[in-house]
């Protein structure tokens, strides 16, 4: 009877299967009729009403278009705002610490661009002025094999040269004020949001920078969040013997897992492990390291705002964490030369609580700071923020034209008051959300921008006192060095940063539907970014990208690329004109007379198509 059974079943389904061809090709008929019927019936689409069925090839063309394009038909060169070869670089950089190619170079070579004048007699490794002492302890990857649909790789962990500044060659922002931000590593990263990114994001972000050391990160304008506060730990005491069993496990977790996070602790070890992690800090068997955090307030006063109003007690309690080593005031953002923009969709709790704003409704911060609307007002915040908090103050900045800082010099010539840097941003920048129009026709691309801003600052005579951090794009160490040579003391970095955290360019930031969850805050997209991982390969990209400048500075015939300048860069035109940079712009400028009113300092004709080139 069973096995009648069986046979009885084994026909049922040997009847439906050879049935099935017609199931399918009349269940196709019934399918293509209802959509032609609903296209042709419906009132919103054109393109379905008179091509039902066959219009809708439209909409699936759009939406794969931006992956044919990037993958097919775009050269390696042509993507924006971040083209292959960029993602490829910052990719290789992150994940084996070395930017190696072979064969050559891809870059066009026919168009105007800059390019570093290299020495006759560069320097060797061992004349380069560097901090190489202490060695980073990471993770890289080694290929073991690759085919066209997958590839093998070897997780190792390894120790790497963290390639900082010396002291003597070190950045010190806000030398006057009583807690100078002394920095060793040249590139940190930019302004990005708790709230623009996921709290996953920022902690891998925060903890990589930790892990490099000498490097910074801002906060963005959302305020300062738990995980911009995120720790590193290192055994330093490998003798000590823990009487508990507990802390026998916490301390060899974190001798067998480099860098391990008070996030990751506490997840695996539960809520006892910051008491038993505070306890061998205070013995001195661990140490721990959190990223320097540059604190930026935006017109929206978040982190620095009670009852929508600037609070400021709330503006210190963030300001004097020890964490915090310099703040910056937002006037402008390249993407957006406005207030930000966080939609509705992407606000938790968490993040209504850190900013001080309502669940459920877009956060448009205002245009301009409501506690100021002319230089004399900034600058008394500046002032008054430098005063209570001794640590160094700066702002933020766009160019719009060659005049774009005269004011700003002047005022600061006249009066003696002075931000201790200023963040400059490029039309390139990027962001989580902004208006297309504002992010194509806004502002000057970044290389104009710092040639104006030191150019502006040296022809008042107050170059030597306001240090310069450059962002908009520059996710490698060659656009980085010439940023320098034209005038940074800093470099900023943002997209690069989240492509080592697995940014694949998406652009949909804006939504909380990031795929690989890092401007996501859907838990399943969130979990696309395994913080474990992911700190390593921003650390390796920032050590890899100093390495670069220091590279580059050799070649250059310098021993510290702090010592880049504009000697070391040339422009050259698709005409095969080289113009050197010395013979355009003097590097030191006279000190102008208070009530002059002169064209920036250049020697040639040439210097408006320069700026803007």
């Amino acid at each position: 009877m069973i096995h009648y059974k069986g046979v009885f079943h084994l026909s049922i389904i040997v009847s439906f299967l050879e049935k099935l061809p017609l199931i399918i090709f009349y269940g196709l008929i019934i399918l293509l009729i209802y959509l032609f019927l609903k296209d042709k019936y419906q009132n919103q689409h054109s393109i379905l009403k008179t091509h039902p069925v066959l219009g809708r090839l439209r909409y699936i063309f759009e939406m794969i278009g931006p992956e044919f394009r990037q993958y097919w038909f775009l050269n390696d060169k042509e993507g924006r705002p971040v083209d292959r070869d960029t993602q490829e670089t910052i990719a290789k950089a992150g994940k084996y610490a070395n930017t190696v190619i072979g064969f050559g170079s891809k870059k066009n070579f026919d168009k105007t661009d800059f390019y570093l004048s290299n020495s006759m007699f560069p320097l060797n490794v061992n004349e380069l002025e560097v901090d190489n002492a202490t060695p980073i302890k990471t993770y890289t990857y080694r290929i073991i094999n690759e085919s066209l649909t997958s590839r093998k790789e070897k997780r190792n962990q390894v120790q790497i040269k963290p390639w900082h500044l010396t002291d003597k060659n070190s950045i010190v922002i806000g030398k006057d004020r009583e807690h100078p931000f002394r920095v060793k590593g040249l590139v940190g990263i930019s302004a990005m949001s708790y709230g623009a990114l996921s709290k996953s994001a920022v902690k891998a972000l925060a903890q990589g920078v930790a892990i490099s050391g000498g490097s910074f990160m801002n906060t963005g304008e959302g305020g300062i969040s738990p995980y911009h506060l995120s720790k590193v730990y290192h055994l330093v005491d490998s003798t000590y013997e823990p009487s508990d069993r507990p802390t026998k496990r916490i301390l060899k977790y974190i001798e067998n897992n480099p860098h391990a996070s008070n996030f990751e602790l506490e997840k695996r070890f539960g809520e006892n492990a910051p008491h038993i992690v505070k306890d061998l800090l205070e013995k001195g068997v661990i140490g721990q390291r959190g990223a320097d955090l540059i604190f930026q307030v935006g017109s929206g006063l978040f982190g620095a705002r009670k009852d929508g109003k600037y609070h400021e007690e709330t503006f210190l309690e963030n300001a004097l964490r020890p964490e915090v080593k310099a703040i910056e005031i937002k006037l402008a953002q390249g993407a957006k030369v406005r207030g930000g923009k966080l939609p509705k969709e992407k606000i938790t709790p968490e993040i209504a609580e850190i900013r001080g704003v309502e669940m459920g409704k877009d956060v448009e911060s205002p245009n301009r700071f409501p506690l100021f609307s002319d230089m004399k007002g900034l600058f008394e915040m500046i002032t008054h923020w430098q005063e209570i908090t001794g640590k160094p103050v700066g702002i933020k900045v766009v160019a719009g034209d060659d005049h774009s800082f005269d004011e700003l010099a002047g005022y600061m010539k006249e009066t003696g008051q002075k931000p201790d840097f200023i963040s400059i941003d490029g039309a390139e920048g990027g962001t989580g959300a902004t208006y297309q129009e504002m992010a194509d026709s806004l502002g000057l691309p970044i290389f104009s921008g710092i040639l104006i801003l030191d150019q502006t600052l040296r022809k008042y005579g107050l170059r030597d006192e306001v240090k310069i951090i450059a962002s908009g794009m520059l996710a490698t160490a060659n656009k980085m060095a010439v940023a320098l040579s034209l005038g940074a003391d800093l470099i900023y970095i943002a997209r690069a940063a989240m492509n080592t955290v697995g940014c694949i360019n998406a652009g949909k930031c804006h939504t909380n539907l990031c795929p690989v969850g890092i401007t996501s805050h859907l838990p399943h997209l969130e979990a696309g970014v395994v913080v474990e991982e992911k700190k390593f390969r921003t650390a390796n990209y920032l050590t890899t990208m100093r390495e670069g400048l220091f590279m580059l500075g050799a070649s250059c015939g310098i021993a510290s690329p702090s010592k880049f300048n504009k000697k070391h860069v040339v422009l050259r035109t698709a005409t095969n004109d080289v113009k050197k940079f010395t013979d355009l712009v003097e590097e030191d400028s006279p000190q102008l007379e208070q009530d002059t009113n002169v064209e920036y300092i250049v020697k040639h004709e040439e210097k408006r198509e320069l700026v803007n080139s």
